[in-house]
């Protein structure tokens, strides 16, 4: 599917001028003018950088909150422009700029606005190539116009107020960011050059104005040589992007100012002053006062106020400075982001007796200091813990131009999730995103607009090296610190992000800490190895101040915090990028803050990342939100869905990790000391603040029902203190006869009780409103001392209580009182089950050992290592008659029946107890016998015997390489049998496909075809991308016929009957018929069987199920890697709701530790629902369920995870019947990255692990669960399941 635009409606919004329409173009470039593709040109004719701030003319404007355009100073640009666009470089309609030009024809483009959201062109997703050939400076498109690199002529009429033209004033024109390069005309005069996509560019128009219409002509180039800085991982769109206005300012004024501000009250500022052609000197001194900030920004009483004397330097430059001791000031950090606001006024030239005043400028101001002390971070004398994430600026709606609703709702939404910190990546963000996190409190890595990862790492190749390119790196860093040096919530400037290391790299950091030394310098490409590595610590270079490693794993924290806990020379780490949130991700989360814990040298790190990218756009009338390949034709460039790793969606809806971001780095952590009398620990992990601001509850569940709470008494930790608490109110032991509240006045005695104390903060603060839950735990308390209760073992049943069995060739059907039960002779499944006539199963209840792929699974290669499970969910086998017991005598019907899962050698054992209670599931899972096996689908890594070295695909995926001497993550390669399932023992003499995984980033996988090339004789081998049945070679043994063993030896001959055979030769991968003997042999090495990734079964009920309860973890889904955020008790809601609808479809829903599931139907219907309940007959342990609306198919991608049948969330339809799944265990979800990290070991299932389960399904009518207190009543039924006694061991 390719989207080629947005839509008929967004199309015809605008006119685009093509190249055949006539309008005479002229290039103004390529030849004449190179400067667009010149790396040292990084800009001409525009004002030096300067902090972001805005003058008014009187102190009344700047003190009103009432924002710029309250100014007559002011002039507002932003609206739709004239706008003509191009495919092709530089190439404009003639004398477009000029003022006489007739633009009648072209249509508008909205300011700011991304071309290719409004009808041109089209957008584009690389991950780490760019979407153009690889060759600095030079642009060729790698799609199939390799001259495609449009340009957008933008021209606007506007006339400036009649006092702006007197000459007292000078006039600035503001373009706040344009992407990539662009020149600026007015009135047909040239006024500069401008590159960086991310910063602001200022001319001054002053002497270009006329009285009345003026014209402002502006061309933009989408990729100049600029964008080999701007490959970050993100949309490649064009446009002008921020605010554009003009303003107006005295011919003397203030052009800079920089504002310190320490933790000691101590502030300095340091202005630097215009002249203009007054020759005059300064009569006055700049004034400087100081307020504190109040609520919503109102401004107090003054508390200081002092001078500075006005220095000329030059005729055209004066300087000013002041330092003031501030006492009793409140300290900013983003848990108490205390600010003032300093005024600095210029006055006006004149006497002092009727001077008045030049303008007014307002600053917000937080007093703290950042330093590195004894190998930590500090924070106005105190170690920091960094709760980050990365944030790219984003709106589905309008691209890379974000509004303040938006900003305001991100940091609402980070605030409320227990974030403190953001990464702004990878370039500087709008100026009024640090204003929003100085005033709502947020530590800031603000970082330079500079990534060339698509340019590769090493130091003969990085641009970080080449000194052409020195001037674009120092542009970039350098004006981004002077635009941003006054903000309280900045703690690090940032270097770049993925661009290398080398001599620019040093002079930046140099310049740096040369400029502002009140500062952190982080760069994670910092390092001596080319590389960053998962699980080992790199040596570390010079030019950043810490440790900032991206992806680690774990274990390479842990590794690093018992190295370095007592160094005080050691860098602190913080990462950069972890936790990678791809979808159904962000496993093992906990983990990670564990070993954060316990070291104060890892203090903490940026999650990756903040929100999925996806465009809202629309597929076959459904609302989606695209991603990578869903513009453009077949050959624009993509990484697919690699830009949808957020932990909210593209309108801001929380993704289910984002739960448990929060409730992991909650800075309220609680832990059990004596339960049973009520006591816990509270440990106040907050950097700055006591508790005070919290209040404290408990509350106390029965079945996940509750049943009691209070409140604690009052309490205040200071920061980073513990004390113990108890709970003085909890009811008295035996719950069940002090709790009135529970059905019958006495609870049942295997009745399960819980106890979760939370803490809300009590009043609002700031975006947090009164009440909102800030921390929370949960903790399972000893039941009550059990009257033990008799398992059922009648010796006879009455006679309307005897199952009645009846066998037919083709099923056996059991019938108990209105329950009437089919399990089919031939598979062995539970075909249906009817009450009262009313069938519930739409299809059988079958064995399910496969989960929808997701991304993480993807990048684990995990679609093709586990195919064999996949194939085996749909091919089992009898491997014994189905074995009936009547069970006229005891009341229970059983039927056992033992099943072979697939070719892969293991097996599952069923027995169907059918009873008054319903029908009971017991299940043993028998894996394999551990071993190796050569087999078909399965991976295997080919290893030439001559050369010790095996075969992989290389980047970007075409060449063939012999390299490696390990069995590592990129030598997968899959071998596959023609005409024969997966998990088939190779044997000799087969044809086989050989398909390898290749990538760096799992937005780069790609499975490759290995095929001889069609020449005759020596020919290399090519990657060519065909899928698996499409065999090239014939595999035979050496040793000759039978199956092939693990470590054989062995020849791949292609099939086209030229006798070529697969080799290495002088290093080469080639299809050859030389002499070559050793060459051609490869030791077929095996991985050995990996478990499945998941273990269960799954039905399909009848149309009608609507709703849902359960008693288990919720309200959103949970896995055995990520369930913290999901707390025990009970949930209901529509079953359409349980579904989760990632961007990418994929497993999702999952309700881990559930003890029962009801699935409700439509009230009228003769039944009321299944009861799906883990039962205590075999294990004590709760299962996971889940249910949806949707075939689980619809969530599931084939071995190319491009060619899923449904790729978008938005496309998925619902079906009247529902979909259920009971399991017994799942692997994990994984999230140290998803490019070839599996969960960790203790969330995989193991390969030898056998397990033995049980769960009733138990249809229930509307007359059981009636009853005055309905939240009690699927819970009394649950109960009164019979308590059967363990059969004998199942399958023996």
């Amino acid at each position: 599917m390719f989207l080629c635009g947005l839509g008929k409606a967004q199309q015809q919004t605008v006119e685009v001028l093509r190249e055949d329409d006539g309008v005479p173009r002229s290039s103004l470039g390529l030849a004449e003018d190179c400067e667009w593709f010149d790396p040292n040109a990084v800009g001409r004719g525009r004002e030096s950088a300067r902090a972001s701030f805005f003058a008014y003319e009187s102190g009344e404007l700047a003190t009103s909150n009432a924002g710029p355009r309250s100014s007559s100073r002011f002039l507002d640009l932003n609206g739709r422009w004239k706008f003509a666009w191009s495919p092709r470089s530089c190439q404009v309609p003639t004398g477009f700029q000029e003022p006489s030009f007739n633009d009648a024809a072209w249509g508008e483009m909205p300011v700011p606005g991304n071309w290719e959201l409004n009808g041109h062109g089209f957008p584009i997703y690389k991950n780490v190539h760019y979407c153009f050939e690889s060759n600095p400076p030079f642009i060729k498109y790698s799609g199939a116009d390799p001259e495609y690199n449009p340009t957008g002529a933008y021209r606007r009429v506007f006339e400036v107020p009649a006092q702006w033209l007197e000459g007292k004033l000078e006039v600035f024109f503001h373009v706040g960011a344009v992407c990539c390069g662009c020149k600026v005309w007015i009135n047909g005069e040239e006024l500069g050059f401008t590159t960086d996509s991310k910063l602001p560019t200022e001319f001054n128009i002053t002497m270009h104005l006329r009285k009345g219409k003026n014209v402002i002509a502006l061309q933009v180039l989408c990729w100049s040589a600029g964008a080999y800085l701007e490959d970050q991982d993100m949309w490649w769109l064009a446009g002008i992007t921020r605010d554009v206005y003009a303003y107006a300012r005295p011919k003397r004024h203030i052009r800079d100012i920089q504002v310190r501000a320490g933790a000691d009250g101590m502030l300095q500022v340091d202005a630097e002053l215009s002249l203009g052609d007054i020759r005059e000197p300064v009569s006055g001194p700049l004034v400087f006062e100081l307020f504190p900030r109040g609520q919503e920004g109102t401004i107090a009483q003054r508390s200081c106020c002092f001078q500075a004397l006005v220095t000329a330097r030059t005729e055209k430059v004066a300087v000013a400075s002041a330092s003031f001791r501030c006492s009793g000031v409140r300290l900013w950090s983003a848990e108490e982001p205390n600010l003032y606001t300093l005024i600095v006024t210029l006055p006006a030239e004149g006497s002092a007796v009727n001077r008045g005043v030049a303008e007014v400028i307002r600053f917000s101001v937080g007093f703290r200091t950042v330093e590195m002390r004894q190998g930590r971070l500090l924070l106005n004398g105190q170690e920091l813990t960094i709760r980050g994430v990365n944030r790219h600026e984003f709106d589905a709606q309008t691209g890379h131009v974000v509004g303040r609703e938006a900003m305001l709702q991100d940091i609402k939404l980070m605030k409320a999730h227990n974030f403190n910190a953001v990464r702004c990546s990878h370039y500087p963000n709008d100026p009024m995103w640090y204003e929003l996190c100085d005033e709502h409190g947020l530590y800031l890595v603000a970082e330079a607009n500079i990534e060339s990862h698509g340019i590769g790492f090493q130091l003969d190749e990085t641009l970080a090296g080449k000194a052409e390119w020195r001037d674009a790196h120092l542009a970039r860093v350098q004006r981004h610190v002077e635009r941003d040096k006054n903000h309280p919530s900045i703690l690090f400037w940032s270097l770049a992000n993925e661009a290398g290391n080398g001599v620019n790299m040093y002079d930046m950091y140099m310049w740096i800490k040369h400029r502002d030394p009140t500062r952190l310098v982080q760069y994670e490409n910092a390092r001596r190895d080319p590389a960053w590595k998962t699980n080992d610590i790199e040596r570390i270079d010079s030019n950043t101040d810490v440790y900032c490693p991206m992806y680690p794993s774990q274990a390479k924290l842990a590794k690093y915090g018992e190295l370095y806990e007592g160094s005080t020379s050691a860098l602190p780490l913080i990462m950069c990028e972890y936790a990678h949130s791809m979808g159904n991700s962000v496993g093992g989360f906990k983990e990670y803050w564990d070993v954060i814990n316990k070291y104060h040298v890892l203090q903490g790190g940026y999650i990756w990342d903040w929100i999925d990218q996806g465009i809202a756009t629309t597929v076959n009338g459904k609302d989606v939100w695209a991603y990578g390949g869903d513009f453009g034709g077949p050959d624009t460039p993509s990484d697919g869905n690699f830009c949808i790793n957020g932990l909210v969606q593209p309108d801001r809806t929380p993704n289910p990790a984002l739960h448990e971001a929060k409730k992991v780095m909650q800075p309220v952590a609680f832990e059990a000391v004596d339960l049973r009398n009520g006591r816990i620990r509270v440990l106040n992990r907050y950097n700055f603040r006591s508790l005070a601001h919290l209040a404290f509850s408990w509350s106390l569940t029965a079945d996940g029902v509750e049943v009691a709470q209070g409140a604690l008494h009052f309490f205040n930790i200071a920061a980073g203190a513990a004390a113990d608490v108890e709970i003085t109110s909890l009811p008295a032991r035996p719950f069940g006869a002090n709790l009135p509240l529970i059905a019958g006045g006495q609870a049942p005695d295997f009745c399960e009780y819980h106890l979760l104390v939370a803490a809300r903060w009590r009043e609002a603060h700031g975006c947090i409103p009164g009440g909102h839950e800030e921390a929370w735990e949960q903790w399972p308390l000893e039941r009550d001392q059990p009257q033990v209760r008799a398992l059922s073992t009648a010796s006879s049943a009455k006679a309307d209580e005897a199952p009645r069995v009846t066998k037919s060739a083709a099923s056996v059907l059991v019938a108990i009182g209105q329950m009437l039960v089919t399990v089919d002779r031939l598979s062995g499944l539970l075909t249906s089950l009817k009450l009262g006539g009313q069938e519930m199963m739409a299809g059988p209840l079958q064995p399910n050992f496969w989960r929808p792929t997701t991304n993480n699974d993807y990048g684990a290669c995990l679609q093709t290592d586990l195919a064999c499970w996949r194939e085996a969910s749909r091919n089992m086998a009898l491997l014994q008659e189905l074995e009936v017991e009547p069970g006229s005598a005891t009341g229970v019907a059983q039927l056992k029946v033992v099943l072979g899962i697939g070719m892969t050698g293991s097996q599952l054992a069923v027995r169907y107890e059918v009873s008054t209670g319903g029908v009971r599931v017991c299940a043993k899972w028998q894996p394999a016998t551990p071993g190796m096996a050569a087999e078909s689908g399965n991976v295997a890594f080919l290893m030439c015997k001559a050369t010790a070295t095996n075969l992989d695909v290389g980047v970007p995926g075409e060449v063939v390489r012999a390299r490696w001497k390990d069995n590592g993550a990129w030598q997968h390669i899959v071998v596959t049998a023609e005409g024969f399932p997966a998990g088939s023992p190779l044997r000799h003499g087969y044809r086989v496909a050989l398909q390898a995984t290749t990538g760096q980033t799992e937005a780069e996988m790609l499975i490759r075809g290995l095929i001889p090339g069609l020449l005759v004789g020596r020919v290399p081998v090519e990657a060519s991308g065909l899928p698996a049945d499409k065999a090239a070679w014939t595999i035979l043994r050496v040793l000759g016929h039978g199956e092939v063993q693990p470590n054989d030896e062995v020849i791949f001959e292609a099939i086209d009957g030229s006798g070529r055979c697969l080799a290495v030769v002088d290093g080469a991968v080639v299809a050859t018929d030389g002499p070559h003997h050793h060459s051609k042999i490869f030791v077929f090495q095996v991985s050995g069987h990996m478990a499945p990734p998941r273990i269960g079964f799954r039905g399909t009920l009848t149309k009608g199920f609507t709703h849902v309860e359960w008693f288990g973890r919720g309200p959103h889904e949970s896995y055995v890697d990520r369930y913290e955020s999901a707390r025990i008790a009970r949930f209901e809601g529509e079953i359409l709701d349980q579904t989760f609808k990632y961007v990418r479809p994929q497993e999702n829903g999952n309700k881990l530790d559930t003890r029962w599931m009801a699935l409700k139907c439509q009230s009228g219907a003769p039944c009321a629902g299944l009861l799906v309940a883990s039962s205590a007959g075999v294990t004590d342990a709760c299962l996971s369920m889940q249910c949806h609306r949707y075939p689980l198919e619809d969530f599931d991608g084939p071995a190319i995870k491009t060619q899923q049948r449904i790729s978008h969330g938005g496309e998925l339809r619902a079906r009247d019947e529902t979909d259920f799944c009971v399991d017994v265990a799942q692997m994990g979800l994984g999230g140290i990255n998803s490019w070839g990290e599996k969960p960790l070991p203790q969330h995989m299932i193991a390969h030898d692990q056998s397990f033995e389960w049980a769960f009733w399904l138990r249809p229930f009518t509307t007359e059981e669960t009636r009853s005055d207190r309905p939240a009690l009543a699927l819970a009394a039924l649950a109960r009164s399941l019979p308590r059967l006694p363990p059969s004998p061991a199942i399958g023996a």
